[in-house]
């Protein structure tokens, strides 16, 4: 059975969402992945489907999981990065980093409250 025109809309829509989530144009995603912006375009939008050489190439170059991008599996992409940054840190910044993210999340929610 032969992946469709939907499951190449979902995988561009993953692979949309992982440049959005990094704030990068499709230029720079694009550059760094060593494809033609036009190329990500048709991807983005499901007209194109990308071949295990392409998937290669994102994955290694944002270090993104190819389950990620072809099957949807683990956290969304947002989490999966706001973990591996926290992950990468030393124990004493982890621990600023999750105090500050309390503080945010009790202000967000006290603002819900009003």
């Amino acid at each position: 059975m032969t992946p469709g025109k939907d499951y190449s809309l979902t995988v561009g829509l993953r692979i949309r969402e992982v440049r959005e989530v990094l704030n990068m144009t499709r230029e720079q995603f694009s550059e760094k992945c060593d494809i033609s912006p036009s190329f990500l375009t048709a991807v983005e939008s499901g007209k194109k489907a990308i071949t295990s050489k392409t998937l290669y190439k994102i994955c290694t170059a944002f270090d993104i999981s190819a389950d990620y991008i072809i099957l949807g599996n683990g956290h969304d992409f947002e989490e999966s990065m706001i973990i591996e940054m926290l992950g990468s840190m030393d124990k004493t910044s982890q621990e600023h980093a999750v105090r500050i993210l309390r503080e945010y999340i009790s202000a967000i929610n006290a603002l819900k409250k009003q």
